[in-house]
């Protein structure tokens, strides 16, 4: 839930933050995921492999196992890609990935989820 450190928050911007949070937690609630996933937000850059374009996107969540990415474009379920993944020490990781499903994520963005294959040198 929200903290308390400054001034407290405006009883209509509260109410607002708590139906996106509840949204998000609806959203969530339906996923079907085989693995559990930690909330982890960077910019992710999508190299499709068919193609080489590159689509830019930013993560929602990470496991071992796979990463949930968020777009402005729809992704083809199956695609393969390598993914740039930032991180915060100034290296990114770069891992081959299939894309498993992509559903809409609100208006005009995508949420697509990857499944790892291999690391990329």
């Amino acid at each position: 839930m929200l903290r308390n450190s400054g001034p407290p928050a405006k009883p209509d911007i509260r109410k607002a933050i708590e139906k996106l949070l509840t949204a998000d937690t609806n959203f969530d609630r339906y996923e079907n995921r085989s693995v559990h996933r930690e909330s982890f937000v960077r910019a992710v850059e999508i190299e499709l492999r068919d193609t080489k374009k590159i689509v830019h996107a930013f993560s929602r969540n990470i496991s071992a196992a796979g990463i949930g990415v968020i777009t402005h474009e729809k992704l083809d379920t199956e695609a393969m890609a390598v993914l740039y993944i930032a991180s915060l020490d100034d290296e990114e990781t770069q891992i081959l990935a299939q894309c498993r499903w992509c559903k809409p994520f609100g208006a005009k963005w995508f949420l697509s989820g990857w499944q790892f294959i291999s690391l990329q040198h």
